[in-house]
C-alpha cells in the first residue's frame, strides 16, 4: 500500500477535513504515481465507507468493532497502529481537527513514527517527499522531510486543499479485522456536548464573515448577516462582542473562541 487516508466522521458522514485529506491524498498520489487507499472505522462506518467507496481512490478499508462506536482515544489509535502494521502504507493522511489532534499522536508513539502537523502541502524535489508546515502562527513556512523508514503521519492543516478538488471515482470496500481488548481502552467519551441548539460550528465553515468593535452598534448586526448570507457565509465575532450579548458565544473567533 501506498497512500492511506484515515478518514472522520461527522453526523453520519464524511468529516468535510476528511475530504480535504482525500484530495491532500490524490494530489500527493498523482504526484509520486501512489495509489491512494481509505480507512473508515468508528460509528457509523458503514454509512462513511459507502460514501468513500464514491471517490476515485485504489479501496476503502472498512474497520468494524463495538469498541469503537463511541470516541475513545485508545480504542482509535490502536486501530489505526494495528491496520498500518497490516497494510504497511507508505504515507497515512488526516485532516487535523481538534479529534484527530486528541489521538494521531498516540499513533505516532504506538509506531514509532513521525508525524507532521499542521501541513499545509508538498513538494517533491530531487526524490525527496518534502512536507510544508506553517510556524510561529502562519507567518512562516518550514519544507521538512523524514528520515525515518516506514510509514510517515501527516495531519494537513483545514482547507489546505479543497473539497471540490476531490476526484470522484468507484472503490471496492474491503473489511479488515482488528483486536481490541477493551481492558486496555482508557477512557471512553460521551457525546458531544452542544452549548446551544442551533450553534455555528465555525471551524467547518467555509467562509466567515468576522465583526468586532468597529461594527459600532447592535443594530447593525442586519448589516453583516445581509452580507453572510450573499456570501454563503458563517458570522463569526471578537469577545466584545460576545460579552455584549449581541451574538452567543457560538460565534465567537480568535484565541479565546473557535
Amino acid at each position: 500500500m501506498d497512500i492511506l487516508v484515515i478518514l472522520e466522521g461527522a453526523n453520519g458522514a464524511i468529516h468535510r477535513i476528511s475530504k480535504e485529506a482525500v484530495a491532500a491524498g490524490q494530489a500527493l498520489g498523482k504526484d509520486l504515481d501512489q495509489k491512494v487507499s481509505i480507512l473508515a472505522f468508528g460509528k457509523d462506518s458503514d454509512n462513511i465507507a459507502k460514501e468513500a467507496s464514491s471517490f476515485n481512490t485504489d479501496e476503502v478499508l472498512l474497520v468494524k468493532d463495538d469498541n469503537l462506536n463511541s470516541y475513545s482515544a485508545d480504542a482509535y489509535a490502536e486501530t489505526i497502529k494495528q491496520v498500518v502494521e497490516k497494510e504497511l502504507p507508505k504515507f497515512v493522511i488526516m485532516g487535523y481537527s481538534y479529534l484527530v489532534r486528541d489521538f494521531f499522536p498516540k499513533v505516532s508513539a504506538r509506531l514509532q513514527k513521525p508525524l507532521i502537523t499542521d501541513v499545509v502541502g508538498f513538494k517533491i524535489t530531487g526524490g525527496k517527499t518534502l512536507f510544508v508546515k506553517q510556524v510561529l502562527h502562519g507567518k512562516l513556512t518550514v519544507d521538512i522531510e523524514s528520515k525515518v523508514e516506514g510509514p510517515v503521519l501527516v495531519g494537513f492543516q483545514s482547507a489546505a486543499y479543497s473539497a471540490d478538488n476531490l476526484e470522484n471515482g468507484s472503490a471496492e470496500i474491503r473489511t479488515v479485522e482488528v483486536t481490541l481488548d477493551p481492558t486496555q481502552l482508557k477512557t471512553t467519551s460521551e457525546e458531544p456536548f452542544q452549548e446551544e441548539t442551533g450553534g455555528v460550528d465555525l471551524t467547518s465553515a467555509e467562509k466567515i464573515v468576522s465583526i468586532g468593535r468597529g461594527i459600532g452598534k447592535e443594530e447593525n448586526l442586519v448589516i453583516v448577516t445581509d452580507i453572510a448570507t450573499a456570501l454563503n457565509a458563517e458570522v463569526g465575532a471578537s469577545r466584545p462582542i460576545v460579552d455584549s450579548g449581541w451574538l452567543p458565544s457560538s460565534h465567537q473567533v480568535g484565541s479565546s473562541g473557535q
